[in-house]
């Protein structure tokens, strides 16, 4: 932290989750500008933004990101009083800005937290071109006309900046001459600042945020202090600014309003007779105790430090800061496997008391028995609404994620020279805060597809009968615990003739494989890894990696993706995901001896189906289920378990579990059913995670371990145990 003005990393860890909300809301309201150039409200809010960055950035000394804001600000400054047109280059070097204060970002998270190294990109460029910028579009403004000098021509300057150097004094000369406004700031700095983490000579910087620093300088206190008189925890020497303002004064005040334990006083300089200095801040609180109450309407006033944070711009937060909390995200980790701890140990007692009631009835304990098998159930009732209240604090809305793509597909469009509109539906659907960080890559991919292999140049869009503009929509919402991600694009879909002639071509398939695959199965093809129809590799896609990592990344999160396909007409890939990766509802069964648990949201329905109305066919079993002929398998043959299968125990039927995953449905023929329950899912041991059909463990109310199947995986097995 010795690089950066402040020692406490808390303030730069605010400062990183503050800057990127700033970012997606300034990415959002660019894409918005770019539809209503014109927009007043959008500019100020970009504004506003910007502004915001600016001035957290000047506070915590990162130049860098202060110099490429500043210089951003002020062609947004601009745009919004009509002195320049919001054209391409403009917002193309608008963009470039954004993206660079992105990295400068990421580079001070990486600093504080020491994980990396940072990229510390060259600004020199991108100021420069926003410099030109200024100077070759913007529209003279209507300024008001230089101020005469006065008969003088001598810098009047209040007897507080008396001790201004002339090399001070000249430079304001200067900007005077020229029309320009210049401010001399007087600070005074008491003791009670020593012991605190704020750095004086960061009012330099903070000089900055407001205009363009002139000339600074400590100046000492008069009279001068001699050596028998020196307190060493008090200041002798004052911090003086002589700035060339851009903002009102009204702000200037507020920016510097911020700083504690201090007087600082304005003077607006100029050729002739000085202005009187307008005091905003007091000195130390105990001296202002006695004084008569403040008339905060008056310039002239001095208003303490404390009291105008409390009253100042923030005072209308107050109420909307009450409301909120952040908490790390491993705080919350850490509180989710506690309670994920607790759901196990409710899961034993009510294993225990299950075992207990039986075994004392009709003996004097039966009472004790039977309180404490009333107690279970309350704790069963709290430990769920323990369970649905650390959920809901986990869950948060895919729009952080859709938020994402709007300047992502409006660079690819520009990129392959196509027009393309993006919209979102359901941004508010909840999902798992774990589940959400992951979610990003599949969908990263699957657009880029969408805008690649999906979306058609505008002239043949137009030849089809189409609008020149094509359209994608991602769409979020809940099914029971489940939540399902779509991407629609209305392109010209994915023709089965061209996936086959393409598998055959890469030896997936054989011809006559590949003629009696039906359609759906075939465009499933390309989730197969290295499979790619693009005639050539370009920067968006084509290298055949993509889609296979969609299916392969969604299987880590227990869910399924699948894909429906019109030729002609477009493309819908759906995602579908549990709510959460931590608790699961599950379908406990028996297979071979051993306890397995099926996701609940695979599950469709459970049979006791007759022996005699399975159908044995060339290479596996069948079963009539209302009128549908429905593929089974036996879970010890998927798994390749050696265990015997208890014949006796299927005279009387078969036990069958109808599952779903990726669109397709099989039943699994299993030994029994025992129960449904909540699951705490636990990862698999190195040396089990690569067995194919599961997907994590879990503990049960025995102590004993099960196993969670992966459903989308067992279909899979099924499929290569038939070929």
């Amino acid at each position: 932290m010795s690089d950066f003005a402040l020692d406490d990393p808390s303030f730069y860890e605010d400062f990183l989750v503050e800057a990127q909300e700033h970012f997606e809301q300034i990415e959002t309201n660019f894409l918005a500008l770019e539809e209503a150039p014109g927009d007043l409200d959008l500019l100020n809010a970009i504004f506003r933004s910007v502004h915001t960055i600016k001035g957290a950035a000047g506070f915590l000394g990162l130049t860098k990101v202060l110099s490429v804001a500043h210089m951003g600000e002020n062609v947004l400054d601009d745009l919004r009083k009509g002195r320049m047109e919001l054209s391409d280059r403009v917002m193309e070097l608008l963009f470039e800005t954004v993206d660079l204060l992105k990295v400068l970002v990421d580079d001070v998270g990486i600093q504080v937290r020491k994980q990396g190294e940072p990229q510390d990109p060259d600004p020199t460029e991108l100021l420069q071109n926003l410099e030109s910028l200024k100077r070759g579009e913007k529209a003279a403004p209507v300024a008001a006309a230089p101020v005469a000098p006065a008969p003088t021509s001598v810098l009047q300057v209040p007897p507080v900046l008396a001790g201004v150097s002339e090399a001070g004094r000249a430079a304001a000369f200067a900007a005077v001459t020229e029309g320009k406004t210049v401010v001399g700031v007087h600070a005074e700095l008491g003791g009670a600042i020593y012991g605190t983490a704020f750095n004086p000579f960061s009012l330099f910087q903070v000089a900055e945020l407001v205009g363009r620093p002139l000339h600074r300088q400590l100046i000492p206190r008069e009279p001068l202090v001699d050596l028998d008189s020196f307190d060493p925890r008090s200041f002798h020497l004052d911090l003086v600014m002589l700035i060339e303002v851009t903002e009102p004064m009204e702000e200037v005040k507020k920016v510097f309003g911020a700083v504690t334990h201090a007087t600082i006083t304005f003077h607006p300089l100029a050729l002739g007779p000085a202005a009187p200095p307008v005091v905003v801040a007091a000195p130390e609180p105990e001296a202002a105790a006695d004084t008569a109450p403040l008339d905060l309407a008056s310039p002239d006033v001095a208003v303490p430090a404390e009291d105008r944070r409390k009253s100042g711009r923030r005072g209308n937060d107050d109420k909307g800061a009450g409301d909120t909390i952040r908490v790390s995200q491993a705080k919350l980790e850490q509180f989710m496997n506690i309670v994920a701890e607790l759901i196990i140990s409710k899961t034993m007692i009510s294993h225990l008391v299950e075992r207990l009631v039986p075994m004392v009835n009709g003996h004097p304990a039966a009472g004790v028995a039977k309180e404490l098998a009333h107690a279970s159930v309350y704790l069963d009732h709290v430990s769920k609404e323990i369970q649905a209240s650390v959920l809901g604090i986990r869950m948060v809305p895919v729009k952080t994620v859709f938020s994402k793509f709007p300047r992502m597909l409006r660079d690819l469009a520009k990129a392959s020279g196509k027009k393309i509109d993006l919209q979102l539906v359901g941004e508010d659907t909840e999902i798992d805060k774990s589940i959400i960080e992951e979610l990003g890559d599949p969908m990263i991919h699957l657009i880029r597809n969408s805008a690649d292999h999906g979306i058609e140049s505008p002239e043949v869009r137009l030849k089809a009968g189409k609008s020149e503009t094509g359209t994608v929509i991602l769409r979020a919402r809940h099914e029971g615990d489940s939540v399902v991600v779509e991407i629609e694009d209305d392109g010209k879909g994915i023709d089965p003739a061209v996936i086959r002639a393409k598998a055959i071509e890469k030896g997936l398939l054989t011809a006559d494989r590949a003629e009696a695959m039906p359609d759906d199965e075939i465009i499933e093809l390309i989730f197969a890894p290295g499979f790619s129809t693009a005639a050539q590799v370009t920067d968006i896609s084509g290298r055949g990696v993509g889609m296979d990592v969609v299916r392969s990344n969604v299987r880590k999160l227990n869910g399924r993706v699948g894909i429906r396909s019109t030729v002609g007409k477009g493309s819908v890939f759906t995602i579908k995901l549990p709510l959460t990766l931590a608790i699961i509802d599950a379908l406990l069964v028996k297979s071979g001896g051993q306890v397995f648990a099926i996701p609940g949201t695979a599950v469709e329905e459970t049979l006791i189906v007759p022996l005699e109305s399975v159908s044995h066919l060339t290479s596996r079993q069948a079963i009539n289920l209302r009128g549908e002929v429905l593929g089974v398998s036996r879970l010890q043959h998927l798994l390749k378990s050696k265990a015997p299968v208890d014949r006796e125990a299927e005279s009387e039927g078969l036990s069958v579990v109808v599952v779903s995953a990726s669109g397709r449905r099989m039943g699994i023929i299993v030994d029994a059913f025992v129960r449904r329950q909540e699951v705490v899912i636990k990862p698999l041991a190195p040396y089990l995670a690569a067995l194919p059909g599961l997907s994590g463990a879990s503990i049960m109310g025995d102590g004993g371990v099960v196993l969670i199947l992966d459903p989308a995986e067992l279909l899979h097995l099924a499929v290569q145990e038939a070929v």
